[in-house]
């Protein structure tokens, strides 16, 4: 019985900013009623899914661009980058020499000019107190990983990074991808060296959102919980841990991936979050020992980041561009059936622990590796809601899908809410189901009953 978590689907679809890709069905959530529960983010945002506005500015600004017309080439280009209500993107100045626009990306706003000749695109990652060897090294040792930017110092002292490039070779495909390796890469390294060098200052920050008292410490005290659980003898139940090995596995990744959904770190808890997900993905399957370590060790540490350190990451942001790639429902629909063929055995044995636990890793390894379609996306959000219903009610949210006793499930609240989310995404997908039936109302079955709900949607 093979009971691991397998290698990621290599057949995923590579985002990439075409009008080909045609579900509306993400763009849709930002047009939806206004709901009273807190204005909190979950998972990582993407920008796979746009409007067919936006894909047509993209054609239009792909046949500009052929015809020489460059700077209003960019106008169409950034209309195609704005997220619609976000307030992503704010442009300064528009003639007919000169135009002045500057995005967010997380904790970072990059600014970019186009005159007559350059495109030129600058963020500011932090102010140099004084010119450390340390930092100069890591900067330049960066470098070297860089397709589109470079990191500098501009002459205030101030590290930025830039991407330039003549208007004749600024096609809208380079500034895609030059702006997107600038943002994301400098949104990821201002939190990881102000953590690391305090000869650096934060710059250009202005416009995150922080969070109030209570919600950093709902946060906080989430993960202190979460990882002190993943040192519980029975961890597994009665399974003995070193011969059930692959249960193991799967309670770990479970809850750091639920951590990264459901908490979001913005700095260097998120970058270990990273680094535990490409390691342990990096080894064949039959090196189990290893891959536990790896865990182990990425756990341990996640838990020596202080929760000072984790406070300074709990804030909300605007981004332009997304890290994860669209999955259509065939790579969804394999994915879950894969992973849950190890659920039989420990569903049958009542272990209930490993249930949850597979469970657990399927949603959040979704939430986590892919932009999700619209329907997919909102049922694996009520899943984590369902799964962590205590974590949402500290946060604010009024919901309860739980008997007073804890110890059911009130199917019809689910049913209803998964009503709510097929007619909210009809339109996109005439083929989606009206309903959900639960045959049991205990929480491992109506969540197991859920993923399998999800892997039989048809979004055609």
């Amino acid at each position: 019985m093979v009971d691991y978590p397998k290698k990621p689907l290599e057949d995923r679809i590579d985002m990439l900013p075409l009008g080909f890709l045609s579900n509306m069905a993400f763009w849709n959530r930002f047009t939806g009623k206004k709901s009273q529960n807190p204005e909190i983010s979950f998972g990582r945002y993407s920008d796979a899914y746009k409007s067919t506005n936006q894909y047509a500015a993209w054609d239009k600004s792909l046949k500009l661009y052929e015809e020489g017309k460059y700077l209003e080439s960019i106008q169409e280009f950034v209309y195609y980058l704005e997220n619609k209500g976000a307030g992503n993107i704010t442009v300064s100045e528009s003639s007919k020499n000169l135009f002045e626009f500057s995005l967010y990306q997380g904790s970072k706003q990059v600014d970019c000019v186009v005159n007559g000749s350059l495109f030129r695109a600058e963020s500011k990652i932090a102010h140099c107190k004084d010119l450390n060897v340390g930092f100069l090294r890591k900067a330049v040792e960066y470098n070297y990983d860089l397709n589109y930017a470079r990191f500098a110092l501009d002459p205030g002292n101030n590290l930025c990074m830039l991407f330039d490039s003549l208007l004749s070779e600024s096609s809208p495909y380079k500034l895609y991808y030059g702006l997107k390796e600038l943002s994301i890469q400098s949104d990821k390294e201002d939190d990881l060296l102000l953590s690391e060098f305090e000869h650096l200052e934060p710059l250009k920050n202005q416009h995150i959102r922080i969070l109030a008292p209570d919600l950093i410490k709902a946060k906080t005290d989430f993960i202190k919980a979460k990882l002190e659980a993943l040192h519980s003898k029975d961890i597994i139940g009665s399974l003995n841990p070193k011969r059930y090995q692959g249960a193991l596995t799967y309670v770990y990744l479970a809850a750091i991936y639920g951590l990264d959904y459901l908490v979001r770190p913005e700095g260097k808890f998120m970058e270990q979050i990273g680094n535990i997900h490409i390691n342990y993905f990096s080894l064949p399957a039959d090196r189990i020992d290893e891959k536990i370590n790896i865990l182990l060790n990425g756990i341990k540490e996640l838990e020596e980041i202080s929760s000072a350190e984790i406070e300074k990451e709990l804030y909300e942001v605007i981004s332009t561009f997304g890290i994860t790639s669209p999955a259509n429902q065939q790579v969804i629909t394999q994915f879950i059936d894969s992973e849950l063929q190890a659920v039989k055995w420990y569903e049958e044995n009542k272990h209930d622990e490993v249930v949850m636990a597979i469970c657990n890793y399927v949603a959040g390894y979704c939430m986590y590796n892919f932009a999700l379609p619209g329907p997919d996306h909102d049922l694996m959000h009520l899943y984590f809601e369902i799964a962590e219903q205590d974590y949402f009610n500290k946060l604010g949210f009024d919901f309860n899908y739980r008997s007073k006793s804890g110890n059911r499930i009130l199917k019809d609240k689910v049913i209803e809410r998964v009503e709510k989310i097929m007619e909210k995404h009809r339109k996109a997908f005439p083929n989606l189901p009206f309903t959900i039936n639960f045959e049991q109302d205990t929480l491992p079955a109506v969540l197991k009953s859920l993923l399998m709900f999800v892997k039989s949607l048809s979004l055609t």
